[in-house]
């Protein structure tokens, strides 16, 4: 009878352990992703080619336990990162990071950065993610030319998106790039290997012209009806 007991005991503990955990885990998930979303909505906040040190100072300042910075003779750069690391430790889902750099020169932000990737092996030179970079010009030298002001150099078929834009992109197309959907730094399990999983409106400008110009992408994406 008392052995029947402590197996009862030990049973109920467990059962009490892992309803603990997992009320835990759920909270750090919430939290995290809390706080990447954040750091994106002062981000987007920022206007290059306006915006002042002092305002990206007073941005850092707010996510005091998120960010480092790398200064030289005439500006700084600002690092913001948010890892999933208990999540990826635990084996819940994939390593994942939400990452931003604001690049100030005599005192003036000349570039931001955003991305959130995931470690899905699905390319396997490649984690799945979404990544965009505004400058205060478009840099035609690296980027093709015919998309001055928003654009998108990424090959067709990769699991990732990559979009470039300037101070010139129009407040939709700015509002498009920065709509970063964050559930892939915090989602149990497997998924997450399609650009829209990472930026929905992005992704959208770039299907449809990418269908203006006859491409078929479900020849090159194998889950894209998911997108649609």
């Amino acid at each position: 009878m008392m052995r029947l007991v402590h197996v009862r005991w030990a049973v109920t503990l467990t059962a009490l352990l892992s309803v603990s955990a997992a009320i835990g885990l759920t909270a750090y998930a919430i939290v995290i992703k809390a706080q990447a979303q954040a750091i994106l909505r002062d981000i987007s906040q920022l206007k290059v080619g306006v915006s002042s040190a002092t305002d990206v100072a007073q941005l850092a300042a707010r996510h005091k336990n998120h960010w480092t910075e790398n200064c030289g003779p005439d500006g700084c750069n600002y690092y913001f990162a948010i890892r999933n690391r208990w999540l990826a430790g635990l084996r819940i889902e994939p390593e994942a990071v939400f990452q931003s750099s604001v690049a100030v020169d005599h005192d003036i932000v000349r570039s931001i950065s955003v991305w959130i990737v995931r470690d899905t092996r699905v390319f396997p030179t490649m984690d799945s993610g979404g990544m965009i970079a505004e400058y205060v010009e478009y840099p035609t030298e690296r980027y093709r030319a015919d998309q001055p002001h928003y654009g998108f150099p990424t090959p067709v078929g990769k699991p990732y998106l990559y979009v470039v834009l300037d101070s010139h992109a129009t407040a939709e197309q700015r509002q498009h790039a920065y709509a970063f959907s964050l559930t892939c730094l915090v989602k149990p399990g497997r998924g997450c290997d399609l650009p829209c999983d990472y930026l929905p409106l992005a992704w959208k400008d770039w299907e449809s012209e990418l269908k203006s110009e006859g491409w078929k992408l479900e020849h090159y994406y194998p889950t894209y009806a998911r997108c649609e």
